[in-house]
């Protein structure tokens, strides 16, 4: 959640007005993202989605925390700290500003994937490595 947090108010800082593009596929620039991932449910009215998207953190959280504690797996204690914390560092944005900051724009040409953030960056990685963990037997 600090990295998370730390890097939105870098973006902040040094993005708000201006991109970079360090690597071809590579694009950093501010955006405020009002809804969940890919901006689903960002057109709701704020009594809506405020709600929604302030509650499923926390439900996030809890369960990581409960799934946690029965596995007593270390790798699965660290997916869920990566699924936890960039839960709570989302959740920091939508709870003090109403919206998330994302930066991060990976592209191959003109073709973009969505905007994320370290938070997103963090519940992916955690789920990919849970995958793995299960597959792998």
């Amino acid at each position: 959640m600090f990295l998370d947090l730390t890097t939105k108010e870098l973006a902040e800082e040094f993005l708000s007005d201006r991109s970079y593009e360090p690597l071809p596929f590579l694009k950093l620039f501010l955006i405020y993202n009002r809804g969940a991932a890919f901006g689903i449910f960002g057109e709701l009215p704020d009594w809506i989605r405020l709600p929604l998207l302030i509650t499923t953190p926390l439900i996030a959280f809890v369960i990581t925390y409960v799934y946690t504690k029965r596995s007593g797996d270390g790798s699965v204690a660290f997916s869920m700290g990566l699924i936890a914390g960039g839960a709570l560092g989302n959740l920091y944005d939508r709870f003090f500003l109403g919206k998330v900051r994302d930066f991060i724009h990976l592209h191959v040409g003109d073709l973009y994937w969505p905007a994320f953030n370290i938070a997103d960056a963090s519940i992916t990685t955690a789920l990919l490595l849970l995958l793995y963990r299960h597959f792998r037997g």
